[in-house]
């Protein structure tokens, strides 16, 4: 007896609902009225439901990570695009928004193998203040500073020379990025004899 009182008092309660949200869209107004059949069936005995209710589809967890993690510090989204589509395969990724996204990151325990960097942002004068706090950081993995400013002989140049920092001229050939990454980080040797096997 007391099931059928809840049943009206669910019944009532959606058909008010119904009622007030009569500008909603029809698909909302008859999925709502399928639902108080549903219920006269229910009562009437006509229609069965399932005593247990089905399980929820099992939730997807994060992959494990892929590789050594690479923070990307741009803001422009399609700049953070294209590093991504050439790194995602082998890289555990960390997009941020900026220099001071990538400072908050650390801050909560984001600890990067590699950063790459994109000297062309807004946020250009505030780039050598971000790698002094890397050092400060003791982040002992390379920086790579992209920029369209940098002419390819001049960035090769550069990466030569230094064993911390590197740099690469935009826009690079497909693999450029990825080739600069394997190598500075060491993994170029070790791609190619897994690769032999």
């Amino acid at each position: 007896m007391c099931s059928v009182i809840e049943a009206k008092i669910d019944i009532s309660a959606i058909a008010g609902y119904c009622r007030v949200v009569s500008s909603a869209p029809a698909p909302l107004i008859r999925r709502a009225q399928s639902l108080l059949d549903a219920r006269h069936l229910v009562e009437a005995g006509a229609l069965r439901l399932p005593i247990e209710p089905t399980p929820a589809p099992a939730r997807r967890h994060r992959s494990v990570p892929k590789g050594p993690r690479v923070m990307l510090v741009s803001e422009e989204p399609l700049f953070r695009l294209a590093m991504g589509r050439e790194l995602a395969s082998d890289f555990e990724l960390v997009p941020t928004l900026g220099i001071a996204s990538a400072d908050r990151r650390m801050d909560l325990g984001v600890v990067p193998e590699a950063v790459i960097v994109d000297l062309d942002s807004v946020e250009r004068a505030a780039v050598p203040t971000f790698l002094a706090r890397l050092v400060e950081r003791d982040l002992a993995g390379p920086r790579i500073l992209v920029s369209s400013y940098f002419r390819p002989e001049v960035a090769a140049a550069y990466s030569a020379s230094s064993l911390t920092h590197f740099a690469l001229s935009r826009p690079w050939r497909p693999g450029a990025l990825r080739t600069l990454v394997e190598s500075v980080m060491g993994l170029s040797g070790l791609r190619a004899m897994t690769a032999g096997r």
